[in-house]
């Protein structure tokens, strides 16, 4: 592929094969090896493996390379790699900006604009007066929104809340609870707004939005469906304004001659008083421009072929997704834990299994997929174009962030977390006899498994939140193994350095146990609570 991260991915494949002596197949999943499969998914040098880059390229022909060299039998064919389609959504910068007039001036700007509602890029063409609706809080004691007239208006609000020598001028708890998104838009968006117009507020240091959320911003920047996918786009959110977010120069150049957000701001921080007005004499338009193009994605698929001649053909799959987020604001988010580890800890099962003198009767599909960030596209993909029948798969054990333990940081109910000797199982109790062959396994190891994470009603959504939810979705029941959501979840600090290698050999072994011991059962797992039926017993 003629790129030097090609030839690191070379060398270390040469590195991470060396001789076993180990007398048991699980012997061979090692700290070492999974160390050194994760040293290079999780390195810099993939530049977060973003959907769609050459970096993520890099990554699948390393996890396909190591494949081939385990002995696994390609899945698709001759072929290793599964491919598909989606259609992206961009904006075209060229064609899209920021129109703010009067009877004898216009100014254009080509500041970005981003889209909430509706989500992601879209053609629009908005036009309308200006309202100043300050940080848009309503309640009994500070109203931002007395007095103005916002029906069919485009509002500019500043995010955050009314400060008083630097605290809240709210109480604690109205401040936190009115200062946010929901509370806000609960109030502008029934006063019948034609868009609400979010914008950093001076004080936060932020001059635009992709500065101040930049994961959000890039997650904004485009839209992405699987191809020939109906967009799932909520058909209410079209009736409702749009909400945007845009950059102080735009604010700024809209607001009255004299006035700009500084000024506002300080004025309203220093009085304890609104300063919202409706901006005379001026009207803003923001024109945006979309483009759609056609990208193909791929997943790698490698499988051990049962011993059994009728078994055989029934298959467990053991699923991890090998993409990541890529960079925000020049940093780059290596995902060492997500999903590097689960990656990891496939191709060492793979390599056990592979060594095993005696295969189990069933065959075993070890499935990296791609697009899980950007809406499980990979497993939705495997699942509709399967490369075993569906009627024949009998259990999916999904791994995704499988390699940290709990920190000082990791405190909040965002971000549950595991000890040293704990994995979070989440499952929905689709198939009795899989819970019981998990909590068989789990008396045997030094592993515990937390099951606190489980279910459909956890607020956390754990249980469709990763690629195992598209075999449920087709009444294959699962396990899902993670550590948790760590602080470093989706940021820059998510480094190989912080993989606990010794604990992420435990959970493989133990997860591989589970697994081998599903392919040897004489008869198929029962599936006595299946999603086809959710939704019908009481």
């Amino acid at each position: 592929m003629n790129r030097p991260a090609l030839v690191l991915a070379l060398v270390l494949l040469t590195l991470s094969t060396g001789s076993y002596s180990q007398k048991k197949p699980e012997d061979r999943i090692t700290a070492s090896a999974l160390s050194a499969h994760v040293t290079f998914l999780g390195s810099p040098l993939l530049k977060g493996r973003l959907n769609g880059t050459p970096e993520l390229d890099i990554a699948s022909e390393y996890i396909s390379s190591q494949a081939k060299l385990i002995g696994l039998k390609p899945a698709n064919g001759e072929s290793f790699f599964q491919s598909y389609q989606v259609v992206q959504t961009r904006m075209d910068l060229q064609k899209s900006g920021v129109v703010v007039y009067s009877a004898n001036d216009s100014v254009i700007l080509k500041d970005p604009v981003y889209n909430l509602n509706p989500q992601g890029p879209a053609d629009l063409n908005l036009e309308g007066e200006i309202v100043f609706a300050g940080y848009g809080i309503k309640t009994n004691d500070y109203n931002d929104l007395e007095g103005l007239d916002l029906k069919g208006k485009l509002v500019i609000v500043m995010e955050g809340g009314p400060l008083k020598d630097n605290q809240p001028l709210l109480p604690e708890k109205a401040y936190y609870s009115n200062a946010g998104f929901q509370m806000k838009l609960g109030a502008l968006l029934t006063a019948g707004p034609k868009a609400v117009l979010f914008v950093p507020a001076p004080s936060s240091g932020y001059k635009s939005f992709v500065d101040e959320m930049p994961g959000l911003a890039g997650y904004l920047s485009t839209k992405t469906i699987l191809k020939g996918s109906k967009d799932n786009t909520n058909a209410l959110m079209t009736l409702m304004p749009k909400i945007l977010f845009i950059n102080r120069s735009v604010a700024d150049a809209a607001l009255e001659g004299g006035k700009d957000l500084i000024t506002l701001q300080k004025g309203i921080n220093e009085s304890s008083r609104p300063q919202s007005f409706t901006v005379a004499g001026k009207k803003l338009k923001i024109i945006q421009k979309a483009v759609t193009t056609e990208e193909n994605f791929r997943n790698v698929a490698g499988f051990v072929e049962g011993s059994d001649p009728a078994l055989k053909n029934e298959v467990i799959v053991f699923s991890a997704h090998f993409d990541h987020i890529g960079e925000d604001g020049g940093k780059i988010n290596s995902g060492a834990d997500d999903d590097a580890s689960g990656c990891a800890a496939l191709l060492s099962m793979a390599d056990a299994l592979q060594n095993m003198k005696k295969k189990p009767p069933r065959s075993v599909l070890f499935l990296w997929v791609s697009g899980e960030e950007i809406g499980l596209f990979g497993s939705q993909s495997y699942v509709e174009h399967p490369l075993f029948p569906l009627e024949k798969t009998v259990a999916d054990l999904n791994m995704d962030m499988i390699g940290r333990v709990k920190e000082a940081a990791d405190s909040t109910k965002e971000t549950p977390m595991t000890g040293p000797d704990n994995v979070f199982v989440i499952a929905c109790n689709q198939s009795k006899e899989l819970m019981k062959i998990a909590e068989d396994v789990d008396r045997k190891n030094i592993i515990d498994f937390d099951y606190t994470l489980s279910g459909r009603d956890h607020p956390l959504q754990l249980f469709a939140r990763s690629d195992h939810f598209n075999f449920v979705k087709h009444d294959i029941p699962v396990l899902f193994f993670t550590t948790g959501l760590h602080s470093d979840y989706h940021t820059p600090r998510d480094v190989v350095s912080k993989i606990d290698f010794h604990k992420m050999e435990l959970v493989t072994r133990t997860m591989f146990e589970i697994g081998l011991e599903v392919a040897r059962r004489k008869t198929r797992l029962v599936v006595d609570n299946p999603y086809s039926s959710w939704g019908k017993r009481n």
